[in-house]
């Protein structure tokens, strides 16, 4: 909340202060995006995780996190984040930009692969050598860390909306990061529409990269407790079909009847 004060002059010529308290300014979304996501109640939401956006903007702002340096800043990649909403406790919602993440591809794994890049991704399938996710073939985020997920009550593993100049595409939570926010994996660029695969091999892989995130204005929805529905019997054979099934009727959901 917010404080205002108004000065009241009274008919005797005395003037008396009064106090005013005025609520926060509800989120609005993109122009882009807002047929999308019309129908969600963002002000109907609570405003959570303060101390994780006051870290988000500190990392914007000065390159570090809780006065410490970072040793890969936001200078040139900022979080952008102003908005994050526990929507009912059905999602936790947030703004940011779109950093690549190409974690468990064949590029991460190669001599392509960027200082950032692991061969691995924190979720691993439930089959036999536990598997990671392939960036280049599944659409995920990455959760950041310094307890963002288990203070908030997300996790590895969620379901989650993605929303892009009004396109919505379903992703796992799929890895994990450090404190900053707003990553997706090869395959959720290329499907909002930004392309960063320049070149691929005949088989698909890709083999070059444009590393060029998303400046703003994405919007995530992180469905809680969502991981229930997909964990068990997941391959990557069936990953993005399961993403498709259960992330749109739990984004149909968080909109409001008519």
């Amino acid at each position: 909340m917010h404080t205002l004060f108004i000065t009241l002059t009274l008919a005797s010529g005395i003037a008396i202060v009064a106090t005013v308290e005025t609520a926060a300014q509800p989120f609005t979304p993109p122009a882009e995006s807002r047929a999308a996501v019309a129908g969600i109640n963002f002000s109907g939401g609570m405003p959570t995780g303060q101390r994780f956006k006051a870290r988000f903007a500190e990392c914007d702002r000065a390159n570090t996190c809780d006065g410490r340096p970072l040793r890969f800043g936001c200078s040139h990649d900022r979080n952008r984040n102003t908005a994050l909403i526990d929507l009912n406790n059905k999602a936790l919602f947030f703004n940011a930009k779109m950093g690549l993440d190409a974690d468990g591809s064949p590029l991460s794994q190669g001599a392509g692969a960027g200082a950032t890049d692991q061969p691995e991704t924190s979720y691993r399938y439930p089959l036999p050598g536990r598997p990671s996710v392939n960036a280049d073939r599944v659409p995920f985020i990455v959760m950041p860390g310094g307890g963002f997920g288990g203070e908030l009550g997300v996790k590895i593993g969620d379901i989650a909306a993605v929303v892009f100049k009004g396109k919505v595409t379903f992703a796992l939570v799929a890895d994990g990061g450090p404190t900053k926010i707003g990553e997706g994996s090869i395959q959720l660029h290329e499907l909002v529409g930004h392309k960063v695969c320049t070149q691929r091999a005949p088989n698909g892989d890709c083999t070059k990269l444009r590393n060029v995130g998303v400046e703003r204005d994405v919007l995530y929805f992180i469905f809680k407790d969502s991981n229930r529905l997909i964990q068990e019997g997941l391959t990557p054979q069936n990953v993005n079909d399961r993403l498709q099934e259960h992330g749109k009727r739990l984004f149909e959901g968080l909109k409001s009847p008519g």
